[in-house]
């Protein structure tokens, strides 16, 4: 159902419920060059010039063009009355159309649960056995692996286990879309080493399709506190995701990226860098 504002600058601003009920509207007025008309879900006044180019087929009466007559024939002072009257009107009409257009158009939100997760395991990280990968290696190379390269292989390879990235947000909601604002990221870093950067990918999604997408980047996160960040933007969408684009952490020669299946080559040490 369509829903319009209309007015002709004499009898304020009034709702027609249908598209019969505004060129009911239409047809009571006595010059069309006053009449502006607000489609619902638009933004803006548009002439009745403009409506009967919109809308050229609606069967409508002629609108009464006299009011050019019946000023030529009306008496002087009579005439001023008028012409006060209509613009006393007007500026009434004008001083209560912004609450009438944010109440016809304005998103009604309500309050709605809270947003909480802990970002999935990327695909590109499966699960590895890594007693089995550490005799794989020392068998092929035919020698022992020391103790700190086993130690570093470890935190490479199972990365997804030891630094844990979360999202809270503060949720509203119009039934079909949703509004996320004071968005807490944090990142739980238990390697026991310092990372270098880390970058972050915010997506939020309406019906199946990105809608909006956003990056965050962390420097030197620390192994023995969380570090957390509140987002100054919100955002609009169905649904949000938050997941690690790259990190880098010279101290155990670890480089991640979501771009890549591995960043070394060999699939044994898959985020393997040299740190510089």
């Amino acid at each position: 159902m369509k829903k319009y504002l209309f007015t002709d600058g004499i009898g304020g601003i009034r709702e027609a419920q249908s598209q019969e009920e505004l060129e009911s509207l239409i047809d009571a007025s006595q010059n069309s060059d006053d009449i502006r008309i607000w489609i619902f879900n638009s933004n803006e006044w548009i002439s009745y010039k403009t409506y009967r180019k919109m809308y050229p087929g609606e069967k409508r009466k002629e609108i009464r063009e006299t009011n050019a007559l019946v000023l030529s024939s009306a008496e002087p002072g009579k005439t001023n009355n008028k012409n006060w009257l209509k613009k006393f009107l007007f500026i009434a009409a004008i001083a209560s159309v912004a609450l009438l257009v944010v109440n016809f158009t304005r998103i009604k939100w309500e309050k709605a649960a809270a947003v909480n997760f802990i970002a999935s395991r990327p695909a590109n990280v499966p699960v590895m056995d890594m007693d089995s990968l550490i005799e794989e290696i020392e068998y092929d190379r035919n020698d022992i692996l020391d103790r700190n390269t086993k130690n570093n292989l470890r935190l490479r390879n199972t990365w997804p286990d030891r630094i844990e990235l979360k999202l809270n947000a503060e949720r509203e909601t119009n039934g079909s879309l949703s509004h996320y604002f004071n968005i807490d990221i944090s990142i739980d870093n238990t390697t026991g080493f310092n990372l270098d950067k880390a970058i972050l990918r915010l997506n939020t999604w309406k019906n199946g399709k990105l809608r909006d997408t956003d990056t965050i980047q962390f420097e030197n996160i620390r192994y023995d506190k969380i570090t957390a960040r509140r987002l100054k933007n919100d955002y609009r969408g169905d649904s949000i995701a938050v997941s690690f684009e790259s990190i880098r952490a010279k101290s155990f020669n670890f480089c991640y990226s979501a771009a890549l299946k591995n960043s070394s080559g060999n699939y044994n040490d898959r985020w393997f860098c040299r740190g510089e």
